[in-house]
């Protein structure tokens, strides 16, 4: 099978990048890796030499970091796989199926987070103008360096990227491979997440009461948030906690890094 190179945004990611190099070495099939890191403090860039892995620094968006990785790429055919994601072994279908060709209108092809599988099981799941996770897909560099609005965001860039496949009459495909999220090891809660996500939301989209509307009324009625198969009480507790970051938007999101004061290594 043809090589692709993968990028790995990273900060202070050392708790599971070992795990997410070593997955990656395994199954990925890997031309290059590519970690575009925010200058971790900690043994991050460490154990991403020990890999040899090529290293960028950014201090910019999350948005704009996958697009440096993109552009550093040297293969049409890319792979984002964040820094506390686990490939499996049928990882190398997912590469098949990108390689072969027969969907002529994917701009994604995606994995789902094990745990996390949609009550919708046709497969594959095309998503016109949605998204997936952003940390387990294969997507093309050209599309990923052409899509300047990414740059802006730190959140919520993932739904930027959808938007403008759409716009090109492209789709997000999500495929029944399932990777594994090794959030657990790192010491943000699972609400913290979303309430960064919220908060996504509003810097892309500004207040919008029908997303207000869309979020309560989802916890009220029990519209499960992302069509989990969770519970009423927590889907409540991901709506509220995702409408927190909507609402306090400036405590939750980070959109501009510039102003920070950039370190050499």
């Amino acid at each position: 099978m043809k090589r692709i190179d993968y990028i790995v945004p990273t900060w202070n990611s050392e708790a599971t990048l070992e795990i997410t190099l070593a997955s990656i070495e395994r199954y990925g099939n890997p031309n290059e890796i590519i970690i575009v890191d925010r200058y971790s403090e900690d043994d991050t860039q460490v154990i991403a030499r020990r890999h040899n892995c090529r290293i960028i620094t950014s201090h910019r968006s999350l948005g704009n970091a996958r697009r440096e990785g993109a552009r550093a790429a040297h293969t049409e055919l890319i792979s984002f796989v964040d820094s506390d994601v686990e490939l499996s072994e049928s990882w190398q279908d997912l590469s098949q199926l990108a390689f072969e060709g027969d969907y002529k209108d994917a701009g994604v092809f995606g994995a789902y987070y094990e745990g996390q599988l949609p009550n919708n099981k046709i497969w594959p799941i095309k998503l016109e103008g949605g998204n997936g996770a952003f940390g387990c897909i294969i997507t093309f560099r050209s599309l990923i360096v052409s899509c300047e609005e990414m740059d802006v965001f730190s959140s919520a860039e993932d739904g930027v990227f959808a938007t403008f496949l759409s716009k090109k009459g492209m789709k997000w495909y999500i495929f029944p491979i399932k990777v594994r999220h090794n959030q657990n090891l790192v010491p943000i809660s699972q609400y913290s997440r979303l309430r960064w996500l919220g908060a996504g939301l509003r810097v892309k989209e500004g207040f919008q009461l029908r997303n207000v509307k869309k979020i309560l009324g989802g916890a009220v009625f029990g519209i499960r948030m992302n069509d989990l198969e969770i519970s009423y009480m927590e889907n409540w507790k991901m709506r509220w906690n995702y409408f927190v970051g909507y609402l306090r938007y400036k405590k939750y999101y980070e959109i501009n890094r510039d102003s920070l004061v950039s370190r050499s290594t």
